[in-house]
């Protein structure tokens, strides 16, 4: 099934296999003002975005059955047009996956226990980034 088409929403997906970290993270974000649909599985996921679009898909990267990088691929893969951004529990390693994955493409990561105001200010700078974007003429007839 295709994805939902992109518009203008203020929509978040949050995608983690703990639900406790998921409550943290909605109620955050509602409190920011920000509408949050939360999942713990990526099938769930898959789902979400196919029937309606979100401006931002937060994943977690260590989940079971399909890592988020896993998960990145294959929303990459459907051609969702949301920002992603990643969640963990794990410090930075300059080895990790997700330092080389950022050579080709940039993808922010929030780091648990959570910090508000950089959760607000990366939620924040998605929501210009895919709002700018959809101004944006969109496939080659656009490019000069």
């Amino acid at each position: 099934m295709p994805c939902s088409p992109r518009e203008p929403n203020r929509r978040v997906l949050a995608l983690d296999d703990e639900a406790d970290v998921l409550d943290v993270v909605k109620a955050l974000l509602e409190s920011l003002g920000w509408e949050v649909t939360a999942v713990t599985a990526p099938e769930a996921a898959f789902r979400a975005f196919d029937e309606r679009p979100y401006f931002l898909i937060l994943s977690d990267i260590a989940m079971p059955r399909m890592d988020g990088y896993e998960f990145l691929n294959a929303v990459l893969e459907r051609g969702v047009g949301s920002q992603l951004v990643f969640m963990t529990g794990f410090g930075y390693d300059p080895h990790h996956t997700l330092v080389k994955i950022r050579r080709g493409r940039h993808y922010p990561c929030l780091f648990k226990p959570f910090n508000r105001a950089k959760v607000a200010e990366t939620v924040q700078a998605a929501y210009e980034t895919y709002t700018r974007s959809l101004a944006e003429p969109s496939g080659p007839a656009g490019k000069s």
